[in-house]
């Protein structure tokens, strides 16, 4: 009875021994799969607060909105001081968390302690390559018939004095790395730093936009267009000529409309002049343009006129037949009261091709200053591809090289007066 009780018992704990080897299996892939959704929910969870946070930060860090100043109003110093020390608090923590978070899923850990040893592991890897090298040299040295002590010692002495070639091969490869990370975390810091410097303006302005050509606008004034826009200002296009000097007039003023569209502004508020005096690339009359200019700011009832200095940006004679009509219009008294002129400012070749590099130039020499964000480099890049009779090669360049698609300063020709008279508008204007 003994034994076949004792054989019983046996045959018993083998399953169960069995059995508990296959929880222990199942526990542990378990928490491998437990852990990895846990680090994919918090990695999501870090990234979609960071992001907020950065969207937060660049809204308050730019030229606020009239309703948010309102808002502004009933709250004090201190909840405001508390409210950007929040998003910076959110931002800081959600980026670390999201760094912590990446390394842990490169390593494959997921504890403090796994995130040592595997460190600690990286690290012996290193000593023992370093010292499987150097048993490799002593090797061929002895077999060289060198003296080991002596070469051992120079070693040493070399790696003191000059760094390893080895070493100095790590450092060229992580080089191009660092620099790409410097590059672009000061574009970020750009980006976020510098502010907009807008034109005193009425609420709800009537702007004019005089340009000489077709895809003038996106090349050279999207920054401005897209801040008035934004503001809640209505901008009107005139075009001197459609830019028929290939033949093309028709098709480049309806790519002009769409382009605007993709700019912000209505396509019935474009107008694109064909007149035999102003053919693209001929020598404009500045008193005849001077009228037409004068009379569609009287009936489009602007109050404010934007278009190019004296040189043009590009040297281009039509560019600076704008600004002569303009000139003309105000010398001569022509120019309402309550209409102010800007221009915007022509910076040297160097300059013109740096990108958003010119704002460590241009911030603070311009009395007004508009720096683009990142969607409104998008739809300029989508308002240039719709110019696409134009776009070649080397205008790809220039929407990703030029500093106009980034950034616009520019200057009044036009003084305001203290007190405005014009019957249109006799109301004062209220500088920001």
């Amino acid at each position: 009875m003994g034994d076949v009780t004792t054989t019983t018992s046996t045959t018993i704990s083998q399953p169960s021994t069995l059995s508990g080897h296959a929880l222990v299996t199942l526990d542990k892939i378990d928490t491998s799969n437990t852990a990895g959704f846990v680090k994919t929910v918090i990695g999501g969870t870090s990234l979609a607060t960071l992001l907020l946070g950065i969207r937060s930060a660049w809204k308050h860090s730019r030229q606020p909105e009239a309703a948010d100043l309102a808002a502004a109003q009933l709250f004090s110093g201190a909840a405001f001081a508390g409210k950007a020390l929040g998003v910076a608090t959110v931002i800081t923590v959600s980026g670390f968390t999201l760094l912590i978070v990446g390394v842990s899923a490169l390593l494959q850990v997921n504890t403090p302690r796994q995130f040592g040893a595997a460190m600690k592991t990286a690290h012996l890897r290193s000593l023992l390559k370093v010292s499987k090298r150097r048993r490799v040299s002593l090797k061929r040295s002895r077999k060289t018939g060198g003296n080991c002590q002596k070469i051992e010692k120079n070693q040493v002495l070399q790696r003191l004095l000059n760094p390893s070639s080895s070493s100095l091969h790590q450092h060229n490869k992580m080089l191009p790395l660092l620099l790409l990370i410097f590059i672009l975390f000061f574009v970020i810091l750009l980006f976020f730093a510098v502010r907009s410097y807008p034109i005193p303006l009425l609420p709800q302005s009537r702007i004019l936009l005089l340009i000489a050509h077709p895809d003038d606008e996106t090349m050279f004034f999207s920054p401005t267009i897209r801040a008035l826009t934004h503001a809640g200002h209505r901008v009107f296009i005139l075009s001197v000529s459609n830019g028929n000097f290939d033949g093309l007039g028709e098709i480049r003023a309806r790519e002009l409309s769409r382009a605007a569209s993709k700019l912000g502004i209505s396509s019935s508020d474009v107008i694109c002049l064909d007149y035999d005096e102003f053919r693209d690339g001929d020598t404009w009359n500045r008193n005849a343009l001077c009228q037409i200019v004068m009379r569609h700011v009287e009936v489009l009832s602007a109050d404010t006129v934007i278009s190019f200095d004296s040189y043009g940006v590009s040297g281009h004679h039509n560019h600076s037949s704008c600004f002569d009509a303009l000139q003309t219009a105000y010398s001569n008294g022509g120019v309402p009261r309550d209409v102010q002129i800007f221009v915007l400012d022509s910076i040297p070749l160097w300059r013109k091709y740096i990108g958003m590099w010119d704002a460590l130039f241009s911030f603070g020499r311009s009395p007004f200053f508009y720096m683009a964000r990142f969607r409104d480099v998008a739809a300029c890049w989508r308002a240039m591809w719709a110019h696409r009779s134009q776009f070649v090669w080397f205008r790809a360049l220039f929407i990703v090289f030029s500093r106009y698609v980034y950034m616009n300063s520019l200057r009044r020709i036009s003084p305001l007066p203290l007190t405005p008279s014009a019957p249109r508008n006799s109301q004062k204007f209220k500088f920001h």
